[in-house]
């Protein structure tokens, strides 16, 4: 048991700055950080089918299926990662105490900066990110209808094939993002880590105040 822990240790990567959902978890004791570094899913999302990288990235590893509605937060994950696509309702019912997720306070259209920490930082195409529509019902798990159609934002590294440019495409340590200027009150943010040599994206997602 102890050597199949260390060995998930090694897995992946998470973000440690701002708080995510996972980090809640960890703090509540509900998860171990070895399980936030491997929410990982389908990189296709928010396709629902498995199948190559879309275009100019066709070269890069095919996605494995991406997570289906209800479990997009934590990657596809239903075991106790499962805990991450809690409602604040569920997750009350599940430490029996009134619970609601920490909000980030940020500013419509200002850069949130964001800091990894990686145990296995594979071969990057980029980063996705999305977040929930105007109107999105926070009593529900987020699901497809929940989110915005597209990506707020895109950082993918251009050089193609991946294989040519292994030592190049590197995951990144810290980076930025402008967030939307258009929301207000109480959004999820998505942020997936891509990688270009397997089926699979890593799934971060965090609970954001526009003030």
């Amino acid at each position: 048991m102890n050597q199949a822990i260390t060995d998930n240790e090694l897995k992946h990567g998470r973000v440690i700055s701002p708080a995510s959902r996972g980090a809640v978890a960890i703090d509540l004791g509900l998860l171990g950080a070895w399980q936030v570094n491997e929410m990982e899913g389908g990189k296709n999302f928010p396709a629902l089918e498995a199948g190559p990288f879309p275009s100019p990235f066709e070269t890069d590893a095919d996605s494995v299926t991406p997570p289906a509605d209800g479990y997009i937060l934590s990657g596809g994950k239903t075991d106790a990662r499962d805990c991450v696509n809690y409602t604040n309702d569920e997750m009350s019912s599940k430490l029996g105490r009134e619970f609601s997720w920490p909000l980030l306070n940020v500013d419509p259209g200002q850069t949130l900066k964001v800091t990894w920490a990686y145990t296995a930082p594979h071969t990057t195409r980029g980063y996705r990110w999305l977040i929930t529509r105007d109107g999105w019902a926070p009593q529900q798990r987020i699901t497809r209808a929940q989110l915005e159609p597209t990506p707020f934002f895109e950082d993918f590294y251009p050089q193609v094939p991946y294989y040519s440019y292994a030592g190049e495409l590197k995951a990144k340590v810290e980076h930025e993002v402008k967030l939307p200027a258009n929301k207000k009150g109480h959004h999820v943010v998505v942020l997936m880590w891509i990688v270009a040599n397997t089926g699979n994206a890593f799934y971060q997602a965090f609970d954001v105040d526009f003030e």
